[in-house]
């Protein structure tokens, strides 16, 4: 996942271990503890994009959609994932979308807040891409698809390519986005694997920056 904000934001902190209800969990934060994207020893990992396409409200006046992962992190599985959402403030969060990829049930699910209904996709176990641009969402969703097109493994090395990468080109819509009042601004990695996960994390634009140690969690074990 990279990761897209003002550069006049504060950097985030690194990735490091936390408890999330009974769920231990890695996660990068803002410093005030929210975070954009999660993976729990349930095998839950949860990503979260904000929904430009739909109206926003003054962030002064909402709740930060930094505390949604944190608090949707002590989940079980995508039943449990669902059934949390209602003890969320969503009328005080600006919309979201949700990416939730739970690996023992091999499914994946997609949460959209428009700001007034919470929804839910459902896909198969496949590759998909997600994106999100402030600046005008439709055409960065058309270019970046198209610029995903060609991946044929999905292996960590061509996916950190993928996300290092200018494709189309170097602006707006590439994939480490840039602009001049914002950028791609840090990149996150998880890899599964059947009895851990593994997360790595580059602060910084993805063109430049270096790609942190492993943080590694392993799988709670079960009867």
């Amino acid at each position: 996942m990279n990761r897209d904000e003002q550069v006049s934001r504060p950097r985030a902190l690194a990735p490091r271990r936390r408890w999330t209800g009974m769920r231990a969990s890695l996660y990068p934060s803002e410093a005030g503890g929210g975070t954009w994207i999660g993976v729990s020893d349930a095998g839950l990992s949860l990503a979260l994009v904000n929904w430009y396409a739909k109206p926003q409200r003054d962030r002064a006046l909402c709740v930060s959609r930094g505390i949604i992962i944190p608090h949707l992190l002590a989940a079980e599985n995508l039943a449990e994932v669902a059934a949390m959402f209602a003890d969320l403030p969503l009328a005080k969060i600006n919309p979201f979308r949700l990416i939730a990829a739970s690996l023992k049930e091999r499914r994946l699910c997609e949460w959209r807040w428009d700001g007034k209904r919470l929804t839910c996709s459902r896909f198969g176990w496949k590759r998909r891409h997600w994106f999100s641009s402030g600046y005008d969402e439709a055409l960065a969703n058309k270019k970046r698809a198209a610029a995903v097109r060609d991946i044929v493994k999905p292996a960590p090395a061509s996916l950190r390519k993928l996300h290092r990468s200018h494709l189309p080109d170097q602006g707006p819509f590439s994939i480490c986005m840039h602009r001049e009042d914002a950028r791609t601004v840090s990149y996150t990695e998880i890899v599964a694997a059947r009895l851990d996960v593994t997360m790595r994390y580059a602060a910084g634009s993805p063109c430049t920056g270096k790609l942190g140690a492993p943080r590694l969690l392993s799988f709670a074990s079960r009867a």
